[in-house]
């Protein structure tokens, strides 16, 4: 019986022309498989690799030259508070504490991913008023997960004097909204303390599995290709 060749197996010059390809930071696409055959990988699989190399179709790639050595996440917490106005209803009418433990658990989920293993990732809760069964509840949701956390216990009357009695509406300024506004002071306190990259997020905000990771490939690209880190921001 004869033996029939393997069409997909590359012949010798095909491989020389790979390996230069490799050499000289080229990326080849074969248009009949869709696989990178300078990395033996899919169009669809991840191609990015934090801290070296971004690359985005069909833009190229860019060699990382800021990498992220530290992520510090802060997270805003203030679960006796539902809505900052008070005359709204959150969607799904769960209690706030619902919505904090969210936030905090898919924060968690979402730095999972293989690729951040090795970043040094520390958390910090600036809290405002939560009760101390809620605030068992965020330790217990970092501690399943095998995360240590700072607790910072936010105390309002230290920026009173730094905060408008009156707003741009010529209204009288709420006791929620001053507390938000301490927040977001305490907050840029202890970034002061921070390494390197740092990440504000509130208590309400959910995150998809790759969101953390690609916000980091983002700023390192955008990083990398400006070399000035003032000249944008990661929304």
């Amino acid at each position: 019986m004869k033996n029939i060749k393997d069409s997909n197996k590359p012949s010798f010059f095909k491989k020389i022309f790979i390996k230069l390809c490799r050499k000289f930071g080229y990326e080849i696409i074969d248009q009949n498989t869709f696989e990178i055959i300078t990395t033996n990988k899919k169009l669809n699989e991840e191609l990015s690799l934090i801290g070296q190399k971004s690359i985005n179709l069909p833009l190229g790639e860019v060699k990382i030259t800021r990498k992220i050595e530290a992520l510090d996440i802060i997270i805003r917490t203030c679960t006796s508070v539902d809505m900052l106005t008070q005359n709204k209803k959150r969607l799904f009418e769960k209690e706030k504490i619902e919505y904090t433990l969210r936030t905090i658990r898919s924060i968690l989920n979402s730095l999972k991913d293989p690729q951040l293993k090795n970043l040094n990732i520390n958390f910090r809760v600036i809290d405002h008023n939560s009760s101390n069964e809620n605030l068992l509840s965020i330790k217990n949701t970092f501690e399943k997960f095998g995360k240590k956390y700072s607790l910072i216990n936010l105390d309002v009357s230290k920026f009173n004097n730094g905060i408008e009695k009156i707003n741009q509406r010529g209204k009288e300024v709420t006791d929620n909204q001053k507390s938000n506004m301490a927040n977001i002071h305490q907050s840029l306190i202890e970034a002061k303390k921070c390494k390197d990259l740092i990440y504000f997020v509130e208590d309400d905000y959910l995150h998809k599995k790759e969101a953390l990771k690609e916000m980091i490939f983002t700023y390192e690209r955008l990083a990398s290709q400006t070399n000035n880190e003032n000249s944008f921001t990661i929304k």
